[in-house]
């Protein structure tokens, strides 16, 4: 199977899903019927590159449909307006004129940059429910897709983002040639992700998969990436394991635990201490958390 990033044929198939358990796992969590989603797939598999390091989904038909991101749309938690890597991406645009947000939901990102760094910000976005929310308070937000933008935007900005979109696409390659293509020479490419070393990783989570996710990405991949790309890495940030997060590191981890003794850790005293220990911020600080982040100058 050839990789969807670097094109190498060194891949090797690591799982398969079945489509009836994700469908089923998500109706039961989030009250959404995914079966149209996977069509006449009844199993989604899973492959390692061991070039470039993305861990990537197969079949690309079943990647989520509009539908989908709409209904989604419809979550109070789905679109958050403040991210840790809102904060890691602001950090790095000294010196910044302009910029583009890919996949920027409602916009909340783009009227940030323009009202603390005070420069020329927009965004794109495919979900026609999120370009009206954002258009409604004033964001400069496109419909539109980043092909198009491209065509006729070639080396129009200093700096280029997307926050959690990159893992759904099924041709990451193109993506971020395309962004390449958007950026000057020396100006900045900065990609957040959900981070497939987090503490938290062993924690079955089958919101990381399709027709949500395509890809999965580390801390490798994004260093392994000027091989392919006009880019030179400027920084990698990793997001400390959040505080809402501990319960569900310590659920992942129960073998971890075991090994030092904690053998009934589903008993709640003992889940209890485990949520306290690992709660402390001087403890937590070294575990990472579920998003990773990636900033480039484009050569």
């Amino acid at each position: 199977m050839r990789c969807p990033l670097c094109f190498g044929s060194n891949t090797a198939l690591q799982d398969s899903l079945g489509a009836e358990e994700i469908a089923s796992r998500w109706e039961r969590m989030h009250g959404i019927d995914l079966r149209s989603e996977f069509g006449d797939v009844i199993a989604v598999d899973f492959y390692r590159c061991f070039e470039c390091r993305l861990g990537f989904f197969k079949p690309d038909s079943v990647a989520g449909s509009s539908r989908l991101y709409e209904e989604l749309g419809r979550r109070e938690w789905y679109y958050l307006p403040r991210k840790w890597e809102h904060d890691a991406a602001l950090q790095d645009m000294n010196g910044a004129r302009n910029g583009l947000e890919v996949g920027c939901g409602y916009g909340a990102f783009v009227a940030r940059v323009t009202a603390e760094r005070k420069i020329p910000f927009e965004g794109c976005e495919q979900n026609p429910s999120a370009v009206k929310v954002g258009e409604s308070n004033g964001i400069p937000i496109r419909l539109e897709r980043l092909e198009d933008i491209a065509a006729r935007c070639t080396a129009a900005y200093d700096v280029v983002c997307s926050f959690q979109v990159l893992e759904h696409v099924t041709d990451p390659r193109g993506f971020l040639k395309t962004s390449c293509n958007l950026l000057r020479p020396g100006g900045k490419l900065m990609v957040g992700v959900p981070n497939a070393e987090s503490s938290i990783v062993r924690f079955l989570n089958f919101f990381d998969a399709p027709p949500h996710h395509m890809t999965r990405w580390t801390g490798e991949v994004f260093r392994r990436l000027p091989r392919w790309f006009p880019l030179d890495l400027i920084r990698i940030a990793c997001e400390p394991l959040e505080d809402s997060r501990v319960g569900s590191f310590v659920e992942a981890n129960e073998g971890f635990f075991r090994r030092f003794g904690l053998r009934s850790l589903p008993h709640p005293r003992i889940r209890s201490l485990a949520i306290r220990l690992i709660g402390n911020p001087k403890l937590r600080r070294f575990l990472k958390g579920e998003t990773i982040y990636a900033c480039y100058r484009r050569r």
